[in-house]
């Protein structure tokens, strides 16, 4: 029997069968339907086991309150991760940034790897070649950056999201998209190069709303992966299940 997987974000719920590290296919369905699609889902596909990662918790606060057919597994503080986890304040680790890092031990096990999860804010984060999570940096992610700028200035438009096409903007919604976009590239290739100076061999993973867009700027190699928080959350449930 599979397992199943379940995100839960601010507006999306994004969810995922595996078999073993396989993933089998994946589900996106709206916050209003969420808790009709899961129970679809559970009485379908009956899977063996099921983890639930919710940022804000109204999900969870709701499937509590039903009986399923399987038992519902909860990313929590106390959840056993499969790695070895040096963050100073376990408690404010977010459950994607600890699903993450879990999809990158899948992936490369024994790697130094940053991975780079590009949405609303810009996280990187560290897990070493010893299964160590060491922590990372959180910085503005590409829209809110645009968002600041409008928000906190007193004529600065908030233009409309296109990829730039040039370096140098020419007009003052493409200075501003020059400059959220390029200055984020440029943030993101320092901590690459920082990080690779200090742990050889390093294997860079990009995920995210914004990641295709940026991956076409950045020079340095690295693995764009749609998928990586789910993988992190399947890796979290068969460990936990261990």
């Amino acid at each position: 029997m599979p397992t199943l997987v379940i995100d839960s974000g601010n507006t999306r719920i994004k969810a995922a069968l595996f078999n073993g590290n396989s993933l089998l296919q994946t589900f996106v369905f709206d916050r209003p339907s969420a808790l009709t699609n899961i129970q679809e889902l559970i009485s379908v596909n009956s899977p063996s086991a099921i983890l639930l990662s919710d940022v804000g918790s109204s999900l969870e606060n709701e499937m509590r309150s039903h009986t399923f057919s399987v038992p519902i597994n909860y990313l929590s503080e106390q959840q056993k991760l499969p790695y070895i986890n040096l963050y100073d304040s376990k408690q404010t680790l977010g459950a994607d940034r600890k699903a993450l890092v879990a999809g990158a031990l899948v992936l490369f096990p024994n790697e130094n790897c940053l991975v780079i999860d590009a949405g609303t804010c810009v996280t990187y984060d560290l897990l070493n070649s010893s299964q160590e999570y060491l922590g990372g940096n959180i910085s503005p992610g590409l829209h809110m950056r645009l968002t600041a700028m409008h928000t906190f200035t007193g004529k600065l438009p908030n233009p409309e999201w296109q990829r730039p096409v040039d370096i140098m903007g020419t007009n003052t919604d493409s200075c501003l998209l020059t400059g959220a976009y390029y200055g984020l590239v440029g943030e993101i290739e320092y901590f690459i190069g920082k990080y690779s100076q200090k742990f050889p061999h390093l294997k860079v993973l990009l995920t995210g709303g914004n990641a295709e867009v940026l991956a076409k700027s950045i020079k340095t190699s690295i693995f764009v992966h749609e998928h990586l928080l789910l993988y992190g959350l399947n890796k979290i449930l068969t460990h936990h299940a261990e």
